[in-house]
């Protein structure tokens, strides 16, 4: 699939990525593929989507985020290469997607 795209977006703080993970799934057709603590304080979430999708995604992330919080940096990844892909395809960030899922009531 040649339209696919990954949106990454990281920040400083559990609310402003909240903000933006909130942001960017009701905002776009997007599905969240990760989140991950970068550094000390520091983190970052990866969606996944059609690139027009990805791309909507992000920019609400972005503005959600820089209104809670400190926005670090965002990438948008059109078309990425299999194996960077699959990066995010790792049983760590399924365990968080499940925890994630859990939070939100849904059944896995």
């Amino acid at each position: 699939m040649s339209d696919i795209a990954i949106g990454i977006v990281e920040t400083r703080g559990v609310v402003a990525l909240s903000a933006g993970i909130e942001a960017m799934i009701k905002t776009a057709d997007v599905r969240c593929v990760g989140v991950e603590r970068v550094t000390s304080g520091y983190l970052a979430v990866a969606v996944r989507g059609t690139l027009a999708a990805v791309r909507q995604a992000v920019a609400a992330g972005e503005a959600a985020i820089r209104a809670h919080g400190d926005l670090r940096s965002s990438q948008v990844y059109p078309k990425p290469h299999p194996m960077t892909a699959a990066l995010l395809d790792n049983p760590e960030t399924a365990r968080i997607r499940e925890v994630m899922a859990s939070l939100r009531g849904e059944a896995g």
